[in-house]
């Protein structure tokens, strides 16, 4: 199954979310998770630094390798489909591609053999390479930090997702609205909770990621939340998501099991 994390606003947690949930799904199948962000903050928050000479997603989009021979093992177990700023020159040559939006779907193919689950880390745009994501994917799970203004940008990404789901992708679905870095206590994040609840009925909104300065300690120690901080409370939001995930990945098989039996 491969889940794109995206929003076009910046700062919603995106890459966190991606290790986190990347890690409590490592617990019990394979994982991939792709950095398709010219910032590499997944990268970064793997503990990876690129080397000279690495191959990383821009040489992958850009046909120049394979995405196997790319693919880079990290001390938490993940294993992760690495990126730099080079990866912003890519989205550009993409551009006098042919078929470019569906480019990362067809480089991505050889990995859907290995790992069971793709994550794919976004940029913080609606650009070629979000596109491109969308395209790829199963699923979207949108991220929004809970602040008043991190909901304006939804309702374009909502409009980007089912173009794509009309001309592109029609298996496409959203997996969910993730609320995070909610201070539960305040008013502020009560208010937006209630108003994703009222705006986007026909659409999860799963339970909120409480903020926690243990988020921005993990990444910096390159380890998923879960094996760094036992609080609870930090883990169970994205543990919830993980378990439905996987939920999703054996009623397919089942599915296509009965299918082919019949």
């Amino acid at each position: 199954m491969i889940v794109a994390l995206a929003n076009q606003k910046g700062g919603v947690a995106k890459t966190t979310s991606t290790i986190c949930l990347g890690g409590l799904l490592l617990e019990s199948s394979s994982c991939l998770v792709v950095d398709l962000d010219p910032q590499a903050n997944l990268t970064i928050g793997l503990g990876v630094e690129v080397q000279s000479g690495q191959l990383t997603t821009y040489d992958v989009i850009t046909e120049q390798a394979e995405v196997l021979e790319a693919v880079i093992p990290t001390k938490s177990g993940l294993s992760l489909l690495p990126s730099d700023i080079s990866l912003a020159k890519g989205e550009t040559e993409l551009l006098t591609k042919v078929g470019n939006f569906l480019i990362l779907k067809e480089r991505l193919e050889p990995a859907k053999a290995q790992f069971q689950h793709i994550l794919i880390d976004c940029p913080p745009s609606l650009g070629l390479l979000t596109v491109n994501a969308l395209s790829a994917a199963d699923a979207i799970l949108i991220p929004v930090q809970c602040q008043f203004f991190a909901l304006k940008g939804l309702a374009s990404l909502l409009e980007t997702i089912q173009s794509i789901q009309r001309r592109i992708n029609p298996s496409l679905r959203i997996l969910g609205i993730l609320p995070t870095m909610a201070e539960m206590n305040t008013i502020m994040t009560q208010d937006v909770l209630a108003s994703l609840q009222k705006r986007f009925q026909d659409i999860p909104v799963f339970d909120p990621v409480p903020k926690s300065v243990k988020f921005a300690e993990s990444n910096l120690a390159g380890e998923p939340i879960h094996h760094y901080a036992s609080e609870k409370k930090l883990v169970a939001p994205y543990k919830a998501i993980a378990t439905f995930i996987t939920g999703e990945l054996r009623r397919g098989k089942k599915t296509r099991s009965v299918k082919r039996g019949e």
